[in-house]
């Protein structure tokens, strides 16, 4: 239980470092680089732990991200602040790019060799990044759906 523990604090910590990498390439406002930390943090905790537990890393991915969104609601006290400007680089860390570079090259590999196996194999993988991706918009949108705060922002 200790090797989860310790598991699950690496991963927040890389992408709490992550989340703030991207939101400063955003070029967000510096006094939101916590908040953006807080929320790549939680992102990658949460899915770590849920697929410690056995789900998959789609419903995992859909599971952090929407808690990433909700949790972004939190400090979006300022009219002028979009929940974006949190959520976004707190589920930017999640993007499964592993997935669309095994499927890359398992193509290409395809190509070469013509075996079924590395076709079938570079499918999967395609298949496993879009609905991460889609679990990603999903979890994204669904928060605000459902907390919808009449402020005039994007």
């Amino acid at each position: 239980m200790f090797a989860l523990g310790a598991t699950v604090a690496l991963k927040a910590f890389f992408g709490a470092v992550a989340a703030t990498g991207f939101a400063v390439l955003f070029n967000t406002p510096r006094y939101t680089l916590l908040w953006c930390a807080a929320c790549g943090a939680l992102g990658m905790a949460l899915r770590t732990l849920a697929m410690a537990f056995g789900v998959g890393v789609e419903l995992a991915t859909l599971f952090a991200s929407v808690a990433v969104s909700a949790f972004s609601f939190w400090p979006h006290n300022r009219p002028t602040l979009p929940t974006h400007i949190f959520s976004i680089p707190g589920v930017i860390t999640m993007v499964p790019g592993v997935f669309a570079y095994q499927a890359m090259t398992g193509f290409l590999r395809f190509v070469q060799e013509k075996d079924q196996a590395i076709f079938l194999a570079a499918w999967h993988d395609l298949l496993t990044m879009l609905t991460i991706l889609m679990a990603l918009a999903f979890g994204l949108v669904l928060p605000s759906l459902c907390l919808r705060i009449q402020k005039k922002t994007l």
